[in-house]
């Protein structure tokens, strides 16, 4: 993609710019900084300063806590078109979180002063930001509820679904995570995490070569989910 396209012009803007001014956009086009950054890279780091506001233009990012005896647990995945600083961006000085490109991504960041301003002169851009935490929180609560209540073969099976259906559009996809990063995700541990893949496999419910996946039956996979 363009890098350097206008804010107004990009196929990839937020529905939460469409209440932006003319004037707004070009503010908001001429603060910004559009980056690549590669699978693996650290975004932000917990602790650190806020001064931007990072947007993800596309790719896929996981939003990571560490506990306080090191144990890491992955809050949630972003996908493009989502603001991936706004849980932390409005309440704190510092980052809660750590964020890391899964994949080969690309963001734009835009002076958080800017978009404070914005906030102030835009009644409805400032509702609809609340709007979009709200349901962020929301969707996180629910996520993890979800996750919490069912056995060790339905977390595996509803994290499948999610990566076909939400976030590759795809029943073949690479697996943006490490075994490692899964079982973080969902509670779990790696050596489960391989074991219930493997059983999925052996079922023919999906293949698997390394990190590539296959779900060859859909309809089995969500009524495991489902039933988990």
């Amino acid at each position: 993609m363009d890098l350097n396209q206008t804010c107004k012009n990009c196929k990839f803007r937020s529905h939460l710019f469409d209440k932006l001014s003319d004037e707004q956009l070009q503010k908001v086009y001429k603060n910004k900084k559009s980056s690549p950054v590669k699978k693996g890279q650290i975004i932000v780091s917990s602790g650190e300063p806020i001064r931007e506001f990072i947007y993800l233009v596309e790719g896929l990012v996981k939003l990571q806590k560490i506990g306080i005896k090191g144990k890491e647990q992955i809050i949630t995945i972003a996908r493009p078109m989502d603001f991936i600083s706004l849980l932390s961006v409005l309440s704190k000085d510092t980052y809660e979180y750590t964020i890391t490109a899964l994949v080969d991504s690309v963001v734009c960041r835009i002076e958080l002063n800017t978009i404070r301003m914005m906030l102030r002169e835009n009644g409805d851009f400032s509702l609809d930001i609340l709007r979009y935490i709200s349901n962020t929180a929301d969707d996180i609560i629910n996520h993890t509820y979800a996750l919490n209540s069912k056995n060790l073969r339905g977390r595996i099976a509803m994290l499948l679904v999610e990566f076909s259906e939400k976030y590759f559009n795809s029943n073949d996809f690479i697996l943006p995570m490490s075994r490692k990063e899964i079982a973080e995700m969902i509670d779990m541990t790696p050596e489960n995490v391989i074991r219930i893949m493997s059983e999925f496999r052996k079922d023919g419910v999906i293949k698997l070569r390394s990190k590539q996946v296959e779900i060859v039956n859909m309809e089995l996979l969500k009524k495991i989910r489902d039933l988990g």
